[in-house]
């Protein structure tokens, strides 16, 4: 299976944000709320997205056979000289996970969190979302700490992760 990695164009956006669409209901199935995320639509990450790229964050595609299968954003900030990366997203169409494309795919994000410079690398993740938790702790990433967020009227227990580069 020959996967290609890019950034996307903005001609791209669509595409990518129905790819995140379709692979985030599949991904929080059974732990979100079922109303909230059958109201989600195609574009619905089209102006998340912009923002993010227009705010200098970095966006990665993973494509297979021309169709766009997975996508990450993680953005960067320097903080008394060092670059930390701030891991936003990470969604693979359902059909792709648990055949090595994600461990394929997060080492390419790696290698440009690296190449930015970036010592450590924070995400937040669902607690129940285990099987992210452990694909995160097989890459070396550690629970930090567990938070409640509300968001779109549902109360969220997350766990924050980290992984140092260095």
């Amino acid at each position: 299976m020959l996967i290609t990695y890019r950034i996307p164009t903005l001609a791209d956006i669509k595409k990518v944000s129905e790819q995140i669409m379709l692979s985030y209901v599949s991904a929080y199935e059974g732990l979100m709320n079922y109303e909230f995320l059958s109201t989600l639509k195609a574009d619905h990450w089209v102006p998340i997205l912009q923002e993010s790229i227009q705010n200098g964050d970095t966006c990665l595609i993973a494509e297979y056979d021309g169709n766009i299968i997975g996508s990450t954003v993680f953005g960067t900030a320097v903080v008394d000289g060092k670059t930390y990366a701030q891991w936003h997203a990470f969604y693979l169409l359902p059909q792709y996970i648990g055949i090595g494309v994600g461990h394929l795919f997060y080492q390419k994000i790696e290698e440009e969190m690296v190449r930015q410079k970036c010592i450590r690398c924070t995400l937040e993740v669902l607690s129940s979302n285990d099987r992210a938790i452990k694909f995160y702790i097989s890459h070396g990433f550690k629970k930090s700490e567990t938070f409640e967020v509300e968001e779109n009227d549902m109360i969220l227990l997350c766990d924050k992760m980290t992984k140092d580069f260095r």
